[in-house]
Formats: structure tokens, C-alpha cells, sequence
């Protein structure tokens, strides 16, 4: 159990919930004391990938694939390759947000790839914007209890799973295959999209719809459109919420349902990231202007 791995190296929850699954990836966000001495923690059957938020800290790991040792710096990261035994010891209290993979995913996108069978690598003090953006933005999901949390965690899995693939395994191999997404694709995604903003949209109905599998749809889309699926479906729920506000006389909260948000702060968050403004004083302007 990943909790069990957690409390070996006595560590506490920074975020609102300890940890979150969703299908085939578990994020967590934890502060670590130091440790001074060795200390055994139990073998997980997730690829670990961690990004330090404190620090610097001196990390040693003694793992079933060799030892691994390094200064790690904020913002660097570690990788763990499933199902290895683990010794751990760093000279300092750290806090870290990491991601568990589960290797059946990392394995479905190697197949659909053309990578063959992978074998992920351990690393330390990894220097890598990708998968820090990636393991951040997914940690930022703990604060969240909500439908549109989803899709971004699909996506970033997959995408994760596939740099993953690119850089840190030992020999991935085969040609890659690349596939397109036609027009008439993206009109029926468009109009799938509008009938169920107010409902999850995951990763994989959105690919059903495509005919493509996940991983070979997130990457065909942003292809096609520029964006992840996630940023285009934030975006869609972002323009509902922007002319409901215009046109309606509906609560905040009523709005953030009908777009797809449990929670009205959650809600009201995303829409000032995206518009720059507050949903009460985005209603406010557009009356102004109007009158």
C-alpha cells in the first residue's frame, strides 16, 4: 500500500487530502523529516516520481536496481522504478509531490507506441521542466474534489507515461506510429462536449468518440488544436460559465454546476485564471457595458 510506503518514511499530508487516485495513477503531496539514518520502506508496485519542493537535501536510496545518490534541488526530481526493496536516508526535512504510475499504463502507451517492453530507469536530481509541470499540476488536484480534476489526470498520466518512455528507459525501441484527427472529428467532439459540460468528461470518453485510444488521442489532438484535451475543455466550460454570467441571472453556484464544477470556489478559481477576473465582477462589467 502506498500509505504504508509513506508512513515508513514518516510522512505528513501538505493538501486537503492525502492522497488521490484515479484510475491507473496515485498522487500524493507529502512533507518528510529528515533522516539521518537508513530506514527500510516497503516495496510499491507504482513507478515513483517525485518533485522536490524543499530543499537542497543529499538523498541516498539503496534499490533492488543499485544504489542511487545525489544533491537533489527544488524543483528537481527522483524516479523509483516499481517493485524494487528501498533503503532510504537524506540529511534534511524536504517536501515533496509525487506521482505513482502504474506500469500497466506505462506498458498500454510503450504498445501503442511501438516502444516494446519497457525498462524504467532509477534517477536522481533529474533536471526536467516536463515532468515537473506535469507532477505539479497534478498535485495541485489534491486541493480539489471535483469532475474536471479528471481529465486533467488522465491526460497528464498519459503524457508523463510517455516522456517517460522517451527519456528514462533503458531501451525503447520500434517506430513510433502517428495518427491524425480529422475535422469532422473534432465538429463531433465539439458537440459531444457541449451536451455534457456539466457533467466529468474523461479522457477516454473523449477518445471513444475519435476512435482512437487515449494516449494516441491527447497526442493527435493537441496536433490538431493546439491544446490538451484539458486546456480545450476548461476552455469550453470557461466560455458556458462566461455567457451564463452575461445572460442569466443564475447563482454562482448554479453556474459552477452547469459547468462542471462541484465546488464554487473551485469554480470560481479556474474561471479568474482563465479570464483574469472574478465570476461576481465579470457579471458586474459585462452589466456596465451593457447598460
Amino acid at each position: 500500500m502506498l500509505t504504508d510506503w509513506i508512513a515508513a518514511l514518516d510522512g505528513q499530508s501538505m493538501r486537503k487530502r492525502s492522497f488521490a487516485q484515479w484510475n491507473s495513477v496515485c498522487v500524493g503531496c507529502h512533507r518528510f523529516s529528515g533522516l539521518p539514518e537508513y530506514v527500510e520502506a516497503p516495496e510499491i508496485g507504482y513507478h515513483y516520481i517525485s518533485v522536490t519542493m524543499g530543499g537542497p537535501l543529499t538523498v541516498e536510496g539503496i534499490l533492488t536496481g543499485g544504489r542511487m545518490a545525489g544533491t537533489v534541488r527544488p524543483g528537481q526530481a527522483i524516479i523509483m522504478a516499481a517493485h524494487q526493496s528501498n533503503v532510504w536516508k537524506w540529511n534534511a526535512a524536504t517536501e515533496e509531490a509525487h506521482v505513482f504510475l502504474d506500469p500497466c499504463l506505462v506498458q498500454r502507451v510503450a504498445d501503442e507506441v511501438g516502444f516494446g517492453r519497457p525498462e524504467l530507469l532509477n534517477h536522481c536530481a533529474v533536471d526536467d521542466d516536463l515532468v515537473r509541470s506535469i507532477v505539479m499540476e497534478m498535485a495541485d488536484e489534491l486541493d480539489h474534489e471535483d469532475q474536471s480534476s479528471r481529465i486533467m489526470i488522465e491526460t497528464g498520466s498519459h503524457y508523463l507515461a510517455h516522456h517517460l518512455l522517451r527519456r528514462y528507459c533503458a531501451k525503447p525501441t520500434g517506430a513510433r506510429r502517428t495518427y491524425g484527427l480529422a475535422s469532422s472529428k473534432i465538429r463531433m467532439l465539439e458537440a459531444f462536449a457541449a451536451e455534457r459540460l456539466n457533467t466529468a468528461i474523461g479522457l477516454a470518453d473523449l477518445a471513444a468518440v475519435a476512435g482512437l485510444s487515449s494516449y494516441h488521442f491527447a497526442r493527435s489532438f493537441k496536433s490538431a488544436t493546439g491544446e490538451t484535451p484539458h486546456a480545450w475543455l476548461t476552455r469550453k466550460r470557461m466560455e458556458r460559465a462566461r455567457d451564463l454570467l452575461k445572460t442569466t441571472s443564475a447563482s454562482m453556484l448554479d453556474i459552477a454546476g452547469q459547468v462542471g464544477f462541484e465546488s464554487q470556489s473551485h469554480f470560481g478559481y479556474v474561471f479568474r485564471k482563465w479570464s483574469g477576473m472574478t465570476p461576481s465582477g465579470f457579471r458586474q462589467t459585462s452589466m456596465h457595458q451593457g447598460g
